[in-house]
């Protein structure tokens, strides 16, 4: 989008009656002689905090901002072992622990997908694969946690390319042989046309597909394009995991060049059939390609998403967190994470790595497990009726929570059963304690869910109105003078027109109101909503 685009469609935000509404105030506001000469005594004798403002009827009740209130991510529902790892990791880091416990679900799907799938009833089953998105603002240490929490899965994978790396070669160097022989059996036969060495070019070709090349294999992948994500599945048993710190995957749903090419992420999520073709060289068939997406990025990423990533159902395939962050309030020096706690969350992860059963395990619920989920279905779908959580935005997202739950459920009953015992003898019955500690999963995704496609709505002039907003309420006082607001923010908020579009907005959802005062009547002040002080909310 050029910057002129840009410019005009934040200028756009605001509708024709949202802009002669808050002409109208301002009028009003500048006209009325007496909440003027309030704001210039107030000024004058220095009692900014306390003029003796109109009456009270003047103001109309703020109209809020779509905001959310999220909930603490139930970290009971891990074993002990991840349990541990989740709340080392969150004190030396001094991070929320939401972050932590997200990248770890990322974890367990990366190590247990293809080898589980749930099935709470005949014809219904549930891969274990995952895609979730934990977002917060930059300067977080998002990284340190990515890093302590993924650790196991890079150093699993760095033992496997070496393991390979002699068959590798060895494998190289016998196709390279074959290859050779083959273009000498060619030369030969197009100079003597001898039918014998026709045949035996044939048999060392047959030779050749029955060792086809090799390469090292690989349990993630970080900034793929489409095209190479489908090559990568094909090379790892149909199975990998887009696993970053970054937001660059949500940048390509952005980029015009992308549309019409994320079949492997709609197909990837359910195990489709995905055929993809190819200009220069064949193409890929997919028979049942699984793909894990743990992406760990800053809100921004998700804005302004192309109406066509909604509508094929992209980010209705994710579980966000948007955890608050706790910034301001960090110990300088907390405890570090104890050795034996990595160690032991290390040991656990590999344990789920090396499991490799012959055949895919379907899990299946208990009775008891199956009537509680019947509850579930149907308390989730009250929710898509009228004034429902569902109605609106969040209805393809909502239609695929069941489903992402049970996955969830799926990698817990597997990581509970590998922390207490022998994954051999793990039993293929969920249980009743496990699809609980799932189900309280419920409330914390909805609520996360409905503040993250809260900000997708959002755009610059919005984000700067609250940002304005909360720097205002700050100063504590009726009367706040713009110069004062201005120096706090200018390093957040650049340029006259967009500071106006922010007042414009906060006046026309009645937190301020914008006039004229000081000793010559020219200064610009903001007269704060007195119900806001008196409340001490937003």
């Amino acid at each position: 989008m050029t910057k002129e685009n840009v410019v005009k469609s934040q200028k756009e935000y605001l509708t024709v009656e949202k802009k002669l509404a808050m002409q109208e105030n301002r009028k009003k506001s500048e006209g009325n002689t007496e909440l003027f000469n309030d704001v210039v005594k107030a000024l004058e004798t220095d009692r900014v905090s306390k003029p003796s403002l109109s009456e009270e009827e003047e103001w109309a009740m703020p109209v809020t901002f779509d905001e959310y209130d999220t909930i603490p991510f139930p970290i009971e529902i891990f074993p002990t072992t991840i349990q541990n790892m989740v709340k080392a990791v969150a004190i030396d880091t001094q991070t929320p622990i939401d972050l932590a416990a997200m990248v770890c679900i990322g974890v367990l799907s990366t190590a247990l997908s293809k080898k589980f799938a749930i099935e709470p009833k005949a014809g219904w089953k549930e891969p274990l694969n995952t895609y979730t998105a934990t977002l917060l603002p930059s300067g977080l240490r998002k990284s340190a946690v990515y890093n302590a929490t993924t650790k196991p899965l890079y150093e699993y994978a760095l033992e496997l390319h070496k393991e390979m790396k002699s068959k590798i070669d060895k494998r190289k160097l016998k196709r390279q042989a074959l290859e050779k022989r083959i273009d000498k059996l060619q030369t030969d036969f197009a100079k003597t046309n001898n039918p014998e060495l026709l045949q035996e070019i044939e048999a060392i070709s047959d030779e050749l597909q029955r060792h086809p090349e090799l390469s090292a294999p690989k349990l993630t992948v970080d900034n793929e394009t489409s095209e190479n994500l489908v090559i990568e599945l094909k090379k790892n048993n149909e199975k990998i995991s887009i696993m970053s710190p970054e937001g660059d995957l949500f940048i390509k749903f952005n980029d015009p060049t992308e549309k019409g090419k994320h079949d492997v992420y709609l197909k990837g999520y359910s195990g489709d059939h995905l055929q993809v073709g190819r200009v220069s060289r064949p193409g890929e068939i997919l028979t049942e390609p699984l793909l894990t997406i743990c992406i760990v990025a800053q809100p921004t990423v998700v804005q302004n998403f192309p109406s066509y990533v909604h509508e094929r159902g992209i980010p209705a395939r994710f579980l966000f967190s948007m955890p608050n962050d706790n910034q301001s309030f960090r110990e300088p020096f907390p405890p570090s994470t104890a050795v034996e706690i990595s160690r032991a969350y290390k040991e656990l992860i590999r344990k789920l790595l090396m499991f490799t059963p012959n055949e895919t395990i379907c899990l299946r619920l208990s009775e008891d497990s199956i009537n509680i989920l019947k509850d579930l279905i149907m308390d989730i779908e009250k929710e898509f009726r009228d004034n429902g959580i569902f109605e609106g935005h969040l209805r393809f997202w909502g239609s695929k929570l069941v489903g992402q739950i049970l996955r969830v459920a799926g990698l817990l009953h597997v990581a509970h059963s590998a922390d207490s015992s022998n994954l051999e003898e793990i039993t293929s019955e969920v249980s009743l304690d496990i699809i609980k500690k799932a189900f309280l999963l419920k409330d914390y995704f909805i609520t996360h869910a409905q503040k993250v496609f809260g900000v997708m709505k959002r755009n610059d002039t919005f984000n700067d109105a609250i940002y304005l907003r909360d720097k205002i309420l700050n100063e504590k006082k009726l009367v706040v003078d713009k110069q004062t607001i201005h120096q706090k923010t200018k390093k957040r908020i650049q340029g006259k027109d967009r500071f106006s579009r922010a007042y414009d907005l906060l006046e026309y959802h009645s937190y301020i109101k914008q006039v004229k005062g000081g000793k010559y009547g020219n200064k610009g002040m903001i007269l704060v909503n007195p119900a806001l002080l008196k409340n001490d909310s937003h």
